[in-house]
Formats: C-alpha cells, structure tokens, sequence
C-alpha cells in the first residue's frame, strides 16, 4: 500500500498513524474528541491526500485502498476511523472544481492537502450579493470539525434551488462544541456556523460529472463515502467479535456451571454473527470491486450503483445488529468498562444511523431494483 506523500517532511505511515489512535483511544471517551497526537498523525498521514486529484497534489488511491486504509485506522479506534471515513474521500469532492478556483482555495502541487470537513445537509441559505453569494446558516454532524482547514457546506443554490456544496476558509466558519453523542465520541462531530461572502464559483454540485475523467472520480462517489463508512462499521464488530471472545472466557452467568464460552446458546450465538458478518463484508467487498472495474473501463450502471450503495448499506445495519446482539447475550458482564464490548455496541449505533447507510441508502438503492430510477445521489 502506498503510504507517502510529496511533502515526505511532515508524513507519518497509516502503521504509525494506527499505533496512534490506538494508544489514545480512551481519550474520546473523555473529551469528546481525539487526542491531539492523532489529530496530528492524521493531517500527516497520507489520508487527507488519499482521493485528492493528482493535479492538486493529491495521491488518488484506487478506491479499494481509500477503503482499506479507513478500515485499518477504525480497527484501532473507531472514532478515528470515523474521521478517517469522512475525510479520505472528501478529496475526490475537489475533483469537481477547475485549476484556476482550486488554486484559489489553496489546492495544488506542493502545497499541503486541505483536511476536509463538511455536512451534505442543506441547512443554509446562500443568497446573491454582487458577484458572490452570502452563505449562512447552522450545519450539524460535521465530523472534526475543530480540525478542518477547508469546509464544504450544503445549501439551496440561489438560481434553480438545487442543492450545491459551498467551499468556505475555516476562518470564516466558527464551530460549537457540542458534540455529545453515545458513540464515536471521539469524532469531535461538532455543528458548525457561518454568515460569510463566498465566491459565486467556490461551489460544486456533487451529482455532476467529474473535471477529470479518473477512474477514482467515475466511481460513485456517494457509493465511495458509504464503502468508508461501512469499512468503519466492519471494523467495529470485528472488535466486538474479538473482545466478546475474550469476555467469554472469564465470565460465568449466574446459575450456570460454566463461563459464557462453554454455554450451547452463547456458541449458536457467537457463531451465526460472526458468519453474518463474513457474509456482509464479502458482498461489499464483491460490490466495491465490480463498480472499480467498471470505473475503470468507463461508466459504471445504475445497476452496479445500487448494488453497491445496498452493500454498504447491510453491512453497517449488519455490524450494529451484531454488536447488539453480542452486548445482549454477554449480560451483565458487558456492562463494566473494563470490556470494550459496550463501546462497541455504541459506536456501531451511531455508525448505522449516518444517512449514506441508514433508510435513504437503502430506498434508493431498491428505486432502482424495482422501478429503475436512478436517483442522482446515488
């Protein structure tokens, strides 16, 4: 796997940047937000570059490897894997811009990759004013917020109403801290203002094509983000799975003779879920690599779109069951803090209600299926 930037300097591997988040993971736990050494090892790792245009000094991974290097992170901590899910393939957004305004928004060959932030939401307004546009609003569920350096924020366009992503600078974004979710409390997920002046060009509409014709940026690029997500999701239930595995072993229900690993239901249990999970995986994953090749070869189908999107889709809602399903059976051993199980089962709760994967993901996939519409995000 490719794990450099140009700017050698300031880069740190995806092994150390893992090393990392895993050494701090408590810290979110606490604070809401990552320790301030993963933030660090994030910026410099290769992730922010991962789908960035080539162009503007990006690395333009295959987006099998954008996946499996958020997967990686989430194995050691699934808040920072969550950052990683959103932020990896927020670079392919860029791809939709031209050189001049690129350049503009601090883009290009020798200059540091812009860690992006964002919310697909439209809760703004962006209003004509002279040869800009004034954005305001209040955007919630903007995963690191606090660390970004280039927002993009969805609003109405001022002429048709369709909804348009505005780049705005950081500084003229201001951030509340007020991300208190259940899980992924590392994420720093914050809800984010601003009541600024944006350029009417500083904007992209992400349901249209490309300015480079890249297989990256003919992959689907919602079904791209929803993969990520998934990847996080994956990895939080192998953890569950892992961690469930050792709790097994040491735990004994009252009433019983035996700990949890020796007990016939607690077996059937473990055994269906972790198949489950397999099963789920290996379909993304055969959905992930079809839509790839035909990325590459040039436009890839509604067809293979839904399949894709519906993948993602049953993997997370399959790794929150799971997790569940795993808390559930081990009883009141996993309510103490010394296992990670019921961490787990949080994170996968949050992960599954994120909008790529939860009820809209799927509707739109199944539009397809039965109707034959392709609905544009998807």
């Amino acid at each position: 796997m490719t794990t450099e930037l140009a700017h050698r300097e300031t880069t740190v591997d995806l092994k150390t940047v893992c090393k990392t988040a895993r050494d701090h993971r408590d810290y979110g736990e606490h604070h809401s937000t990552l320790h301030p050494e993963v933030w660090q090892a994030l910026r410099a790792s290769p992730l922010p570059a991962a789908a960035l245009p080539v162009a503007f000094g990006g690395l333009q991974w295959p987006a099998g490897q954008i996946i499996d290097a958020v997967r990686q992170l989430a194995l050691a901590d699934p808040s920072a894997g969550w950052a990683a899910a959103i932020h990896a393939p927020a670079g392919a957004f860029t791809a939709r811009l031209d050189t001049q305004t690129a350049a503009e928004l601090g883009l290009g060959p020798g200059k540091p990759p812009p860690l992006i932030a964002g919310s697909s939401i439209p809760a703004g307004t962006a209003e004509p004013d002279n040869e800009n546009v004034r954005l305001r609003g209040t955007w919630p569920l903007v995963t690191a917020a606090p660390q970004m350096t280039l927002a993009v924020l969805a609003a109405p366009d001022p002429g048709d109403h369709a909804t348009r992503w505005w780049w705005v600078a950081q500084d003229n974004v201001h951030v509340l801290q007020d991300w208190d979710a259940v899980g992924l409390r590392g994420s720093a997920s914050c809800s984010v203002t601003c009541d600024t002046l944006v350029p009417r060009d500083h904007t992209v509409r992400l349901t249209e094509p490309a300015a480079f014709d890249e297989s990256l940026y003919r992959f689907p690029l919602y079904g791209l983000m929803a993969a990520c997500i998934a990847a996080v999701a994956q990895a939080t239930a192998e953890q569950a799975l892992a961690a469930f595995r050792e709790l097994a072993t040491t735990a004994t229900p009252r009433h019983a003779a035996a700990t949890l690993a020796h007990l016939g239901p607690v077996q059937e249990t473990y055994a269906h879920a972790a198949t489950r999970l397999s099963a789920a995986a290996a379909h993304a994953d055969s959905t992930v690599e079809t839509a790839w090749k035909a990325a590459q070869n040039g436009t890839v189908p509604g067809t293979e779109r839904a399949a894709l999107r519906a993948a993602c889709s049953h993997l997370v809602q399959t790794s929150a069951t799971l997790c569940q399903d795993l808390f559930e059976t081990a009883g009141s051993a996993a309510l103490h803090r010394r296992s990670p199980l019921e961490r787990y089962w949080r994170d996968s709760a949050v992960a599954a209600r994120h909008a790529l994967v939860a009820s809209r993901g799927q509707q739109l996939a199944g539009a397809l299926m039965l109707t034959g519409t392709a609905a544009k995000d998807l």
